[in-house]
């Protein structure tokens, strides 16, 4: 049986809508970064499945009605080529930070003195460290991630930035994500990297019964701007004193809403750093400033 290689590039923010179609209907998916605010998404089908080929191209004809997307493309893989690996060859071991290496589950690295290693597999959900907004987080945790901090990480993804946190010392994160999608694979993320024990991975927002009786040291959301805004009012009761949040995924235009929020919410912006047209934000409740 022979297959096709499906690739969309979409605007960041529809990354999830296109993701639910391509893993619906396709066989594997991979997201990756590009410069920029959008993202190629690759799935694979086999010759004959044109019911769910015809599935795919709907949903993507109704996503572009409303978001200017890129051209579906349809690509036949040769006979020699596994489709269940051809993916894998966008992703390359990555340096973040000063020890921070972010490897794909299928490259061998000897890690070297002083290296915090995050072992991920990128096909499994939208989060590989290849985002400027991704990257700029992980930077952050690795300037405020404590011995036995607890942290909360709203909007998990694939889980990268639990793992990070984890690796980096934290005694316990709490991950959360409205995507059950994004939580099944975030827990396989965590179990195959032995930090399953240190995390409690739920479907849902914020607040929530994940969150109910726990303070955290740092907050972590890496969403949008949109995303800030509805989480940011709950964000002041689950910091600990001198607790810090980051709050990522802010398109630079849309900032405005997004420093909004967080003044609304009773909190102050101590530090904004931008990557390419990104923003991410370290914030503390006002009353803890100074």
């Amino acid at each position: 049986m022979s297959w096709h290689e499906l690739s969309i590039s979409v605007p960041f923010e529809y990354v999830e809508p296109v993701s639910y179609l391509f893993e619906r209907y396709g066989y594997g998916l991979s997201v990756e970064t590009r410069p920029g605010d959008c993202a190629v998404l690759r799935s694979y089908l086999p010759s004959l499945s044109r019911q769910r080929l015809a599935h795919i191209e709907v949903g993507v004809k109704l996503a572009s009605s409303v978001a200017e997307l890129g051209e579906l493309e349809i690509r036949p893989l040769g006979e020699d080529e596994d489709w269940r690996d051809s993916w894998k060859q966008h992703f390359t071991l990555l340096r973040v930070g000063r020890n921070l290496v972010v490897k794909p589950s299928w490259i061998e690295y000897e890690a070297q003195p002083g290296d915090v290693v995050i072992d991920l597999d990128p096909g499994l959900a939208f989060g590989t460290g290849y985002h400027p907004t991704t990257y700029s987080c992980l930077e952050a945790l690795e300037d405020l991630i404590k011995p036995d901090s607890t942290v909360l990480d709203v909007g998990a993804g694939s889980g990268i930035l639990t793992i990070a946190a984890v690796k980096l010392g934290a005694a316990h994160v709490t991950a959360v994500d409205i995507d059950s999608h994004a939580v099944r694979a975030a827990r396989k993320n965590f179990r195959r990297t032995g930090i399953a024990e240190r995390v409690n991975a739920d479907s849902g927002s914020i607040p929530g019964p994940a969150t109910r009786g726990r303070t955290y040291n740092v907050a972590v959301a890496n969403i949008s701007a949109r995303g800030i805004r509805l989480v940011s009012p709950a964000i002041p009761e689950l910091l600990a004193p001198g607790g810090v949040f980051v709050a990522s995924g802010i398109i630079v235009e849309q900032h405005d809403q997004a420093v909004s929020a967080i003044a609304d919410a009773g909190m102050v912006i101590d530090e904004m750093r931008q990557r390419e047209d990104w923003l991410t934000m370290l914030c503390r409740p006002a009353t803890g400033s100074g």
